[in-house]
């Protein structure tokens, strides 16, 4: 008589071995897709990319900072104070600065208005990065190349916009000092600026951005100003 031997599931049941329940290995595969997924988007390639002319965007225009150390264009003695809470991943911040903006750089060249950005860590866990490589490039005079640069990245990328590798390739096409500008992000004295931009955001009672004050008054649209009157 031929002797027949155990199947396979009866010899791994005798060894006490079962096989594990559905939900266990739902788990199990969705815990390494997710895993894949991360390295996929720590490892993948990104781009850096500047806009056409930003090197000579604001050629011959003055430049300094408030005591808070948030960015100005334009002389500190201007008549006129435009204050600008906005955030780099706000796409209404992005429409003021792609279609506004640009109508104010007259004014400014001419003294007669001063453009204060304070920039809103705000809509999106990337925006406190591109807020910090803001503040890093104006570290070394290009605060003003890397905010149209942050704005020209948030309708060409779909994911990790500001991702911080995206923001040092950025800084490098910019020309800077990139050990000067690896070592500014990776302290925290740019945060305190951001730490106080938010502080007065709140103090303000502001919920959203971009808001502006002109002169201190608070105003939808700069363009609701009809005379951006040279009077103090």
């Amino acid at each position: 008589m031929t002797r027949r031997l155990p199947s396979e599931s009866a010899q791994l049941a005798r060894a006490g071995w079962r096989r594990p329940p559905l939900w266990v290995v739902i788990i199990v595969v969705a815990t390494l897709l997710a895993l894949a997924a991360a390295a996929y988007l720590l490892l993948r390639p990104l781009e850096g990319p500047v806009p056409d002319g930003v090197e000579v965007h604001y050629a011959g225009l003055e430049r300094g900072y408030t005591e808070q150390g948030f960015a100005r264009l334009g002389s500190p003695d201007a008549p006129t104070l435009i204050e600008d809470f906005s955030s780099y991943a706000c796409p209404h911040c992005r429409t003021f600065h792609d279609e506004q903006f640009e109508d104010l750089l007259d004014e400014i060249a001419a003294g007669q208005v001063q453009f204060v950005m304070i920039p809103i860590p705000h809509i999106g866990s990337g925006a406190r990065n591109a807020a910090r490589g803001a503040l890093c490039a104006g570290e070394q005079g290009k605060f003003w190349e890397m905010h149209d640069t942050l704005f020209y990245w948030q309708d060409k990328f779909l994911t990790s916009v500001f991702d911080e590798r995206r923001i040092k390739l950025g800084a490098e096409n910019l020309g800077l000092d990139m050990p000067a500008f690896e070592q500014c992000l990776a302290s925290d004295q740019i945060d305190r600026v951001i730490d106080a931009a938010r502080h007065e955001f709140d103090r303000r009672g502001l919920t959203g951005t971009p808001t502006f004050f002109v002169n201190g008054q608070k105003v939808q649209d700069y363009r609701e100003i009809e005379d951006l009157n040279t009077s103090s």
